[in-house]
């Protein structure tokens, strides 16, 4: 039986959206010029559906694409009441020793009194996170995006992964543009990873400027 650690979970994440992606490959114009920031976030309610996928035999691949374009073109979250904005959020949760996991699509709620049952409720914590802002074309780039945060930004930080879900982001410089456009617009989203500071690599930090 197949041992899934929290490094093979981050792994994971990038193979998620992103089959041609690998970790050789060049990050050149990954962010589009646009830059890496720490953000403090508070709690975010979130509702919507929920694929149950996983990384084995690479199902991740072919039912995540199809299972986004369905509900965003449906318009299968466009009714849900006690919605905060107009925003999306598509949301993994991943365990260790395990590669299935959940892939959410929803929207930020005030409260979640009048949910149908076939719809997931997901509690974001307040945290800190490492927020990047990409123009989307297509799921590789949000690819490249993870590869960037978790292969060269976090190593090279004083922070360290949550293990609480990452997101990504889908606001008004999304929609107002994949609306009218489609990709060939050049849609930004906004990818977020939860981190917090570690001592060790604060004090590492601090060493190296010596």
């Amino acid at each position: 039986m197949k041992k899934y650690t929290l490094k093979f979970i981050a792994i994971g994440i990038l193979t998620i959206v992103s089959p041609i992606v690998s970790f050789g490959q060049s990050n050149q114009g990954i962010v589009n010029n646009m830059e890496i920031q720490i953000i403090d976030k508070p709690k975010i309610l979130v509702v919507g559906f929920t694929l149950h996928t996983s990384f084995e035999n690479n199902r991740n691949k072919s039912e995540i694409p199809p299972f986004f374009h369905s509900i965003l073109e449906e318009g299968k979250l466009d009714n849900i009441t006690e919605r905060v904005n107009n925003n999306q959020l598509c949301i993994f949760e991943m365990q260790q020793d395990t590669p299935d996991f959940k892939y959410t699509m929803g929207v930020e709620i005030f409260n979640n009194s009048n949910i149908s049952p076939d719809m997931t409720v997901i509690n974001l914590p307040a945290s800190k996170y490492v927020m990047l802002k990409i123009v989307k074309r297509g799921p590789e780039d949000v690819g490249r995006a993870f590869e960037y945060i978790y292969k060269k930004y976090i190593p090279n930080s004083i922070y360290v992964p949550t293990g609480k879900p990452a997101f990504i982001y889908y606001d008004d410089n999304f929609f107002s543009i994949y609306n009218k456009d489609g990709y060939k617009g050049d849609p930004i989203a906004t990818v977020y990873v939860p981190v917090k500071s570690l001592f060790i690599k604060k004090i590492a930090r601090i060493f190296k400027c010596f």
